[in-house]
C-alpha cells in the first residue's frame, strides 16, 4: 500500500489509520535503543504523523499509539494546540 506523505493535504484512507499499529511498530522498534542520529527521523516522522491525525482522525487511540511510540524513544514534546482535540492523550 501506498504510504501518503506527510505533507499531503488530502485526508489518508481509512485503512492507513486501520494499521498505524503495525506502522508504528515497524519504525519504532528497530531504533530503540539505538542512538540520537537513527532515532530522530522516525521521532519527527512520528510528530508530523500525530498532528496530521489530530487534525483528519476523530479517535484519541489514534493519538495515544502515536503517542507512545515517541515516548519510547524518548520524546516528550508536545503535538498541537494545548486546547486542541485529544490534549490529554
Amino acid at each position: 500500500m501506498h504510504e501518503p506523505s506527510i505533507r499531503e493535504p488530502t485526508d489518508w484512507p481509512p485503512e492507513f489509520w486501520d494499521t498505524l499499529g503495525g506502522t508504528v511498530t515497524a519504525r519504532v522498534e528497530p531504533v530503540i535503543g539505538r542512538g540520537e542520529k537513527q532515532r530522530s527521523p522516525v521521532i519527527d516522522y512520528l510528530r508530523d504523523l500525530e498532528a496530521v491525525a489530530r487534525r483528519q482522525r476523530g479517535s484519541r487511540d489514534t493519538v495515544h499509539i502515536i503517542a507512545s511510540g515517541r515516548r519510547l524513544l524518548g520524546d516528550c514534546s508536545e503535538i498541537g494546540p494545548s486546547d486542541g482535540p485529544f490534549t490529554r492523550t
